[in-house]
């Protein structure tokens, strides 16, 4: 018979709960951080930041960050929280098939929805996002480097080795 201490807390779903909320709070101070830093990954021309923080916010958050990084090792800990092992190269694949679907869906044939579509667009902008989704897509090609093709696996003989 288990004792009281020893039986769990959570039930599985309770535990998983705990393991996506923590790991996404996780997520928020990476990006707190990141964009406390003045955003140094300067390569966007789409999103700039207005230098709005106060005066020694930086300093002033760190103490808060390191404490909120200790509350979530110390409930990871004590309910006994594993880890998410999430896949880059999924994680890639997934933001860059959003991206491809979302250029596809701003074709001229889409844009109706937003109201009157000139009859320009089709020629000046849809060639452009053409080359956007394709540039996409072989970045996506690149993730299959080095992986398996699909089809017979060395253990597997091919149909035809087979007969």
């Amino acid at each position: 018979m288990t004792s009281e201490s020893e039986r769990a807390l959570l039930n599985e779903h309770q535990r998983r709960h705990f393991e996506v909320l923590l790991a996404r709070l996780e997520d928020a101070l990476v990006q707190v951080e990141r964009l406390a830093a003045r955003d140094p990954e300067g390569s966007r021309r789409l999103t700039l930041y207005r230098e709005d923080l106060p005066a020694g916010f930086v300093d002033a958050i760190r103490p808060a960050l390191g404490r909120a990084r200790e509350l979530i090792a110390g409930l990871a800990d004590d309910l006994r929280l594993q880890p998410r092992m999430a896949s880059r190269a999924r994680s890639i694949r997934a933001l860059l098939t959003a991206g491809i679907v979302r250029v596809e869906d701003s074709g001229a044939p889409n844009l109706r929805g937003y109201g009157y579509v000139d009859p320009r667009v089709a020629h000046e902008i849809e060639p452009a996002l053409d080359e956007l989704r394709a540039t996409l897509a072989s970045v996506l090609r690149h993730l299959e480097v080095g992986r398996d093709p699909p089809g017979p696996t060395p253990s597997t003989p091919a149909k035809e080795e087979q007969e």
